[in-house]
């Protein structure tokens, strides 16, 4: 009795896990809303170099950045491996419009690798792009190393001296960077041991009848040595603004830089600006251009930006494997006072036209509304307009064929159904593969709070259709980078408390329609979606929605405000966008 109830337990055992097994093979993909592109999306490099910059921009530049990581015995291979990496900052740095580098070195680099500077400093040379020199006085840099020469009091006048001696030789060049005819010398960083060297430049200038050289203080806080400098110019450090986690997930970099003006023979920096660098390079680019702007106006000479490569404190312009060129691209367009958005020429769009716009005008008092806004798109398109009375079907046409720029219109009666959404899918079901691209409109009015159908309507049109520069900056976004599949407006400010509980409310009708396009996936978190149901879209992106016949699920008109099919088609398209490979941008480009 005891063997045989083994053997049922093993049978049964045996059964679950051959269940388990069978549930693991049809184990659903989960999919989530993470495919989000900004405007800090990955760029590639622009050529710059037909521009010419109103400014002399100078960024400081770390030489020891690129030093430090060649581990090698050799210090000439050191020193020929150094030179290609600078030359390749250098070029860079001179196609997006840098008129030169403000060079970094800690004074003990000198005292241990001499030559590894005046290596540095020939390569530039040899490349004809101006510099200056800026030392760094800092215990914190090698804290073992320096305490150790100040306590052996190493640094000395014979020290000193030799160091000057090499840099007056840098001021003797025709490229290094003078400021008023005096070559500048930036101190970077108070110390005991900064006054001290200070009082030796100058002290060294006035015994061998140099000219004077144009010091200015950079430093990391308030100085207290602005009786013994030309000029000073506060950085702060980024660990002032490290304090939680908001910030380290949200600021992705940081940029500093000052505007140096001579009034009145007194040099100072008029204004210091911090830039915080977030997600997105175009209100880099905005903030940026603004000072420059402002720079012109009162006839700045020079502008000291904050960095090329420190990488510690993340001042950095150089670019990397996530952004690629986005920001500096947005840096050398404010500098040549270029639009952020690069217009390419969109001709390739009017060969043959490759835009449908499809309105759904259940509201004919917006027929002029909404053709004056489908004008603005400056390539051939196609407009498929849906609508729900016959009685104004002659009188839309007549107004089409008199001022609308289409190349070609379709007007399709549908019965008052599912909103627009179910006359979209069903007009667009069979013409949708002759387009590239897919933009969906519709008179939207809020019955039970017009003020806001009227706000929200007219925020919507005027992001995605506003006017033609509008229009172009969209459509290069989607020619210019295969991944996007769908551009849409963020969230109308009126709206955004609602949208989780708008989500929530749907779900089971989007797991319905997932059920039925998608089997072997489900919907993870519920997440962005185009509220008010207005976008641009690649038709290769939501494709598979137009493929099924959903005609019988959408209910008859019933003023719904939520839980109904057509809502849970709204928040379905980005979902689609991910299973197929797209990313999708959320925009804001008019109130």
């Amino acid at each position: 009795m005891h063997k045989d109830f083994q053997k049922i337990v093993k049978i049964i055992i045996k059964i679950y896990v051959f269940y388990g097994f069978l549930c693991l093979l049809h184990e659903k993909k989960i999919i989530n809303i993470d495919n989000i592109i900004n405007e800090s999306s990955y760029q590639k490099d622009f050529n710059f170099s037909q521009y010419k910059a109103y400014y002399k921009v100078l960024v400081i530049f770390y030489p020891d950045n690129y030093t430090n990581k060649i581990c090698d015995s050799n210090p000439y291979n050191k020193i020929n491996l150094n030179y290609l990496l600078i030359e390749k900052q250098v070029k860079l740095a001179k196609n997006h419009g840098i008129f030169g580098f403000g060079v970094v070195y800690n004074w003990i680099d000198y005292i241990y690798n001499g030559d590894l500077i005046y290596s540095v400093f020939s390569c530039l040379n040899e490349l004809n792009f101006p510099f200056f020199i800026i030392l760094i006085f800092d215990l914190n840099y090698d804290n073992q190393k320096q305490n150790s020469l100040i306590q052996n009091n190493i640094y000395n006048k014979t020290q000193s001296t030799l160091l000057l001696k090499t840099i007056i030789n840098y001021f003797k060049s025709s490229i290094y960077i003078k400021y008023k005819g005096k070559p500048i010398l930036g101190i970077y960083n108070s110390s005991s041991i900064k006054s001290l060297y200070i009082r030796d430049i100058r002290q060294y200038e006035k015994k061998y009848n140099i000219t004077n050289s144009f010091i200015i203080s950079i430093e990391e806080g308030t100085s207290n040595t602005t009786d013994e400098v030309d000029c000073e110019i506060e950085f702060l450090s980024h660990k002032k603004f490290y304090k939680s986690d908001i910030y380290l997930k949200y600021f992705y970099n940081f940029y500093y830089y000052s505007l140096i003006k001579n009034e009145n023979n007194i040099v100072k920096p008029i204004l210091n600006f911090f830039i915080i660098n977030g997600c997105k390079p175009e209100k880099f680019y905005i903030i940026f251009k603004k000072y420059l702007n402002l720079a012109i106006n009162v006839n700045v000479e020079f502008i000291l930006f904050n960095a090329w490569n420190n990488y510690l404190d993340k001042f950095y312009l150089q670019p990397n494997d996530e952004f690629g060129f986005s920001y500096l691209n947005y840096f050398s367009k404010a500098i040549f006072n270029l639009n952020y958005e690069f217009i390419n020429d969109l001709s390739s769009l009017n060969d043959n036209c490759k835009i449908a716009v499809q309105v759904h005008l259940f509201y004919d008092d917006l027929i002029e509304y909404i053709i004056n806004k489908t004008n603005n798109i400056p390539t051939k398109f196609d407009l498929y307009i849906s609508i729900t009375s016959n009685q104004i079907y002659s009188h839309l046409e007549k107004y089409i064929n008199k001022y609308s720029n289409c190349s070609h219109y379709q007007i399709l009666i549908v019965e008052n159904r599912g909103r627009d959404v179910l006359p979209f899918l069903n007009q667009m079901k069979s013409l949708l593969n002759n387009y590239k691209y897919i933009c969906h409109m519709h008179s939207k009015k809020t019955k039970q709070n017009p003020e806001l159908g009227f706000l929200w309507r007219n925020y919507l049109f005027n992001n995605l259709l506003g006017n033609v520069q509008i229009v172009r900056e969209i459509l290069n976004d989607f020619e210019n980078n295969e991944k996007i599949g769908f551009i849409y407006p963020e969230s109308f400010y009126k709206i955004i408390y609602h949208l989780p509980i708008l989500l929530t409310d749907t779900k089971k009708w989007m797991n319905f329609l997932f059920d039925k396009l998608f089997p072997n996936y489900q919907i993870g978190y519920l997440s962005n979606f185009p509220a008010g149901n207005m976008f641009w879209a690649k038709v290769k992106a939501i494709h598979q929605i137009f493929e099924y016949n959903f005609t019988e699920y959408f209910p008859n008109e019933e003023d719904q405000i939520e839980n109904t099919i057509m809502h849970a088609i709204e928040r379905i398209w980005l979902y689609l966008v991910k299973i197929n490979g797209f990313y999708y941008k959320i925009i804001f480009k008019q109130f």
